[in-house]
């Protein structure tokens, strides 16, 4: 009975969405209590995106081997008030078991806690990084396989974890960026959080606010009437840039835009596309718009001038870099201030 019992906590914990933010909002923090914390934060802040991955190696990590069984993995968690352990064998990292894996794979099955082992129900040959990684390679993973916890491994020895819950309490990228990972979870079959809490209707305002600052830029540039135009008109143009560049160089000019248009933007085949021109995406404004070709080409450039002015210099060289010539004359840096 105490099986089913301590499995039905790990569930109900996980069904509302609070048991990895219990973890990390508890174990981060405690992991680290002989540091000056509000300063390590800051100063992890200030590191920003370059910040390194040795901020989360970790004294002592909870570490099973494959043959553990499901009711071990169960007491592990929820005795040292964490979300997941790794799975080790001949000390090499094979597996991560989280509580969403034993609610799920174990609970969900009705399988016998004491006799299933966790090699079962474990998600086999996680992700990892090493230490040395920086904080935007372990974004860059979460968003691309999906995930919330990543490994540490030092050799083949693991050595501390990072998850989504550090990345967002220490503010290691922009929060539309984290809450893409996110979002993106959720469409995949992640614990669905309420538009009632007011953390999440929190969280959509501010992603719904970013898009729509973005989407005034547009207008305002392009002298359109309709705010609708505008995010059609962005919509458009985002998508064709991403088509004609390299998934990487895709992934990261995604990442600097409003976080509710990466799902489409992601959704894209693969490029880089060469059909895609400066004509056709003009051809596709006119088609979209209801607009004939000489406004599409102005309407091109406006949206082009929004887009450069709200990524960094290095990401809008680097797209310029993979665009054909008369598209690189439309994706222009913004005009330098005069000297005063």
């Amino acid at each position: 009975m105490r099986t089913i019992d301590a499995l039905r906590t790990i569930a109900a914990f996980h069904s509302q969405g609070t048991l990895a933010a219990r973890e990390h909002d508890t174990d981060s923090v405690l992991d680290r209590t002989l540091d000056p914390v509000k300063d390590q934060r800051e100063r992890r802040k200030n590191e920003g995106y370059t910040m390194t991955l040795q901020w989360y190696r970790r004294p002592r990590l909870v570490v099973l081997k494959p043959d553990a069984s499901v009711l071990e993995a169960a007491r592990a968690i929820e005795q040292n008030n964490i979300g997941a352990v790794v799975v080790q064998d001949r000390g090499r990292v094979v597996g991560i078991v989280t509580d969403r894996d034993l609610a799920v794979r174990a609970l969900g099955r009705e399988l016998d806690a004491s006799s299933t082992k966790i090699a079962d129900v474990m998600t086999p040959s996680p992700v990892t990084l090493p230490p040395s990684a920086k904080s935007s390679e372990a974004i860059r993973l979460m968003q691309d396989r999906n995930v919330r916890r990543i490994p540490l491994v030092e050799g083949e020895r693991v050595v501390g974890m990072v998850t989504l819950d550090d990345l967002l309490l220490d503010e290691a990228a922009p929060v539309e960026e984290l809450a893409a990972i996110v979002h993106a979870q959720i469409g995949e079959g992640g614990p669905v959080l309420s538009d009632r809490l007011p953390a999440r209707r929190r969280s959509i305002a501010r992603a719904e606010a970013t898009l729509d600052r973005y989407v005034k830029q547009v207008q305002d540039e392009a002298g359109l009437e309709r705010a609708e135009d505008a995010r059609t008109a962005l919509e458009v143009v985002a998508a064709s840039i991403v088509r004609r560049l390299t998934p990487d160089e895709a992934r990261d000019f995604i990442a600097q835009l409003p976080s509710l248009l990466h799902a489409p933007l992601r959704a894209l085949p693969p490029g880089p596309d060469r059909s895609v021109t400066r004509e056709s995406i003009e051809a596709d404004l006119a088609s979209s718009l209801g607009i004939d070709g000489e406004h599409a080409a102005p309407l091109l450039a406006a949206v082009a001038r929004t887009i450069s002015r709200n990524i960094s210099p290095g990401e809008a060289e680097q797209v310029r870099g993979q665009l054909p010539k008369e598209l690189q004359s439309v994706l222009v840096p913004p005009a330098a201030s005069p000297p005063a």
